[in-house]
């Protein structure tokens, strides 16, 4: 999957908004290419929910933990 910024003019493909659409997920994983259209209101709001569920990992330290500066 792929965010792009939306090149045509199209309505916003979420329930209810009635924005036209900034941003395009394209997918082609599957037989047809589905592609989800929407505004930047509705992705910000998709980005806060999927947040909810998908945590980022932390970065490995770079020094280690007993009180040296070594690097692993």
């Amino acid at each position: 999957m792929i965010v792009e910024k939306a090149k045509t003019r199209v309505k916003c493909d979420a329930s209810g908004c009635n924005n036209l659409c900034d941003y395009v997920i394209v997918n082609k994983r599957f037989i047809f290419d589905g592609n989800v259209y929407l505004c930047s209101n509705c992705l910000n709001e998709l980005y806060g929910e999927i947040g909810k569920f998908v945590k980022p990992k932390s970065i490995k330290p770079i020094y280690k933990k007993g009180g040296k500066d070594e690097i692993e």
